[in-house]
């Protein structure tokens, strides 16, 4: 059978792929074609030490497997980019943190870098990185499936106050220690911060290898019947670390996890902010949102938008951005900042082109709301309703104050002193102006972080 074509670097249409229709809950297969993802196996050994042995997850740019390290002779995680992603950032600021890492204790509460190499593959050079293996982020624990789900009285997805408190802490402390070095994370949210585990170290690679009988393994096979180099074999269903997972003897107790900040692919240099930040939409600061400056203060309102969503188990602001155009998403949540925070001061107003188009002179909403143009039938069938009888278009409901709406949400362990000295302090972190804002150390001394 004579060798396929080298595949196009760009991602096919679902009908042009060249592989036969897969389900697997995992990266697409289409997505190891050159410049993209290199075809890992189970068993792999990688830059002559580290041999897979099972597969953590995946993201748009990159998969992650957990390997044993013949060396060391423990495990660590390897994150694999795909051909196309430049690192070369992201690498000198690993490199510049994990040299200053041994001078400071808060480095305790970052996912740094072990060790960093490059393999060469059918799909192009590939960096790897390495790291210690980790548990699940705090976003998969937050929102993990109850087994006894009761509609009527449904679970709250969020921690006793004390806990919360305590990996509010390690957010801080870990922020401390980026800040400190010149870093903004850029992108702060809840699966960026992972758990942590006790050291493997020791544990039988039986015990955690990944394989056709334990796992879901599914062939890959072209539409025409040949063999691809570009793809592996098989595709695997992620299998990330947890606590069942591991040895009751190897394993953490709860009260000595702790979380530390991963992922720096949005991360840049104080001072020196990309041309596009990566913030989740809902997590941007005012001066991203206006004007796309990030500064470590940033990182600070972002930990504010994170602190309030894991008190009250709903995010301080509601703002969707699936299939939406940039300047409707942004006008939603400047609008939403002037009502939950409070009015923007008079140099946001004037950046903010649309302001008058939805508040009045002395501040006062009026009735309109950024409108999603919705091209369907009925789409402009509602639109002409809309413009026809004005009086049935009710004006966009406005979104209650900080204070009223945590007072409404706060946790039932959370008395109403408490509750005040809460609000007050997201007020704090909250604030307009960046240069304002608390730093992350002075917010550790805060007393409600130290009781």
């Amino acid at each position: 059978m004579s060798t396929p074509p080298t595949p196009s670097s760009e991602m096919p249409r679902f009908e042009d792929s060249r592989f036969r229709p897969m389900w697997t809950p995992c990266e697409s297969v289409d997505s190891y074609r050159p410049g993209g993802f290199h075809p890992v196996h189970l068993g792999d050994v990688l830059h002559g030490r580290y041999r897979v042995v099972r597969k953590l997850g995946y993201g748009s740019s990159a998969t992650v497997w957990l390997a044993l390290d013949s060396v060391s002779s423990d495990y660590v995680a390897l994150k694999v980019h795909a051909a196309d992603v430049d690192v070369s950032n992201e690498l000198k600021i690993h490199q510049h943190l994990t040299e200053n890492a041994s001078q400071d204790f808060n480095s305790e509460f970052v996912l740094l870098l072990s060790d960093s190499f490059v393999i060469y593959g059918p799909n192009g050079k590939h960096h790897c990185f390495v790291t210690d293996p980790m548990g699940p982020s705090l976003s998969a624990v937050l929102n993990a499936p109850h087994e006894n789900y009761d509609p009527l009285n449904p679970p709250t997805h969020r921690f006793p106050t004390p806990k919360n408190k305590t990996v509010l802490r390690y957010i801080l402390s870990g922020l401390d220690f980026l800040h400190s070095n010149g870093v903004v994370h850029g992108d702060l949210q809840a699966g960026n911060l992972l758990f942590s585990f006790q050291s493997l170290t020791g544990i039988n690679p039986d015990k955690l290898q990944q394989n056709e009988e334990n796992s879901q393994l599914d062939p890959v096979s072209r539409v025409d019947g040949k063999v691809d180099r570009w793809a592996p074999r098989y595709l695997a269903v992620p299998e990330p670390l947890t606590q069942e997972a591991i040895p009751d003897e190897q394993q953490i107790p709860n009260s000595q996890q702790i979380i530390k900040l991963a992922d720096f692919g949005g991360a840049f240099w104080i001072g020196k902010p990309p041309e596009s930040i990566v913030t989740p939409v809902a997590l941007r600061a005012p001066e991203i949102i206006l004007h796309g400056q990030g500064s470590s203060a940033s990182d600070i309102w972002s930990f504010g938008c994170l602190m309030y969503a894991l008190l009250t188990d709903i995010p301080l602001f509601q703002v969707f951005d699936f299939g939406r155009q940039t300047d409707v998403i942004d006008d939603e949540h400047l609008i939403e900042l002037s009502e939950v925070i409070g009015p923007l001061p008079a140099h946001m107003r004037a950046q903010w082109s649309k302001y008058s188009a939805y508040f009045g002179p002395g501040g006062e909403r009026l009735n309109a709301r950024p409108e999603d143009f919705d091209e369907s039938e009925m789409g402009q069938r509602l639109r002409a309703i809309a413009q026809k009888h004005p009086e049935n278009h009710e004006p966009p409901k406005a979104s209650p104050p900080l204070q009223d709406e945590f007072f409404r949400w706060k946790p039932n362990d959370v008395d109403e002193g408490e509750a005040k000295e809460i609000v007050a302090l997201l007020k704090e972190i909250l604030r307009y102006d960046p240069q304002t804002r608390p730093s992350a150390a002075t917010l550790l001394t805060h007393p409600w972080f130290s009781t």
